[in-house]
């Protein structure tokens, strides 16, 4: 069981390309809802339904990005956008980047079907309203399209569970036919109702099953989420612990803290029952 500081370093680790890392000093990098432009819970899968214990979505809308003049990186982000797929894909045509599990969901104004003939998959049958395609070269990875929406699943090392297994579940379900976490987890459902922005978000939770037996002080779902406005961007942390005491307030405000770069400046941080909220800024430039 993850402690309180594990999930936060988790979080903040794996939550941004160029972002976080400016804003939190941690490794290199490679989630809204119906409100906005992409309900990103629509494609969150229930872990349980592969056999994992946690899950975990990263969301970046690229479209929003490109068009903020203080994002100085935009070649590193169109690369990052862009460097899993054919040269038929190109940055300024993808709206928004969600990561869920090991999968990649694109969606924006590309032909989904010009892409992966630019790729050379192979034909691999369908799965809903979803062709699948396989790469012999690319070893346990499966891409699909619908036409509009790009869905790439890659395989590793640490889990059971295949490409293809994986993908036929996401696309699942997006159409419903398998639950969604935040129709089955009060936790995360708790949590990414107070994500107010889609420029980016990281949320991670884990199933009841796997924190019922959690210490008070464990952080069992987090968030963190970034909204640039000009030259400067607002962000913020979401720590939900398992019991409301558990909450530490003044070493919760410490870890997030020491996670933020010296470009951000940590602003209120304040504690609703179990649910710890953490803001902060950082210039835009620091992308």
């Amino acid at each position: 069981m993850q402690s309180r500081r594990d999930v936060i370093r988790t979080g903040a680790g794996v939550a941004g390309t160029g972002l976080l890392t400016a804003l939190a000093g941690c490794s290199e990098i490679p989630v809204v809802g119906s409100y906005f432009g992409f309900d990103y819970t629509e494609w969150v899968y229930d872990p349980d339904g592969l056999d994992s214990d946690s899950v975990t979505a990263f969301l970046m809308n690229v479209e929003a990005i490109l068009e903020t003049d203080e994002v100085e990186n935009k070649g590193d982000l169109r690369e990052e956008a862009t460097n899993n797929y054919s040269g038929e894909l190109v940055a300024d045509d993808i709206e928004y980047v969600l990561n869920v599990g090991r999968s990649e969901i694109l969606t924006g104004s590309f032909d989904g079907e010009e892409v992966v003939d630019g790729m050379g998959f192979a034909a691999e049958g369908s799965h809903g309203d979803f062709d699948l395609y396989t790469d012999d070269e690319e070893e346990n990875a499966v891409i699909g399209t619908d036409g509009d929406v790009l869905v790439k699943t890659s395989g590793n090392g640490f889990s059971d569970v295949d490409a293809r297994e994986e993908i036929e579940h996401l696309i699942d379900t997006a159409s419903g036919d398998v639950d969604r976490f935040v129709d089955v987890n009060d936790d995360f459902d708790q949590v990414q109702s107070e994500v107010d922005t889609d420029h980016y978000v990281y949320v991670s939770g884990q199933t009841e099953s796997a924190t019922e037996d959690a210490a008070d002080d464990t952080v069992v779902t987090t968030a963190i989420t970034a909204e640039i406005d000009g030259a400067e961007t607002n962000g913020t942390y979401l720590l939900l612990y398992a019991s409301e005491d558990g909450v530490d307030l003044e070493q919760a405000e410490s870890d997030v803290e020491s996670d933020l770069s010296e470009e951000a400046t940590l602003g209120d941080v304040s504690q609703d029952g179990r649910l710890v909220t953490a803001e902060f800024t950082v210039p835009t430039e620091e992308f």
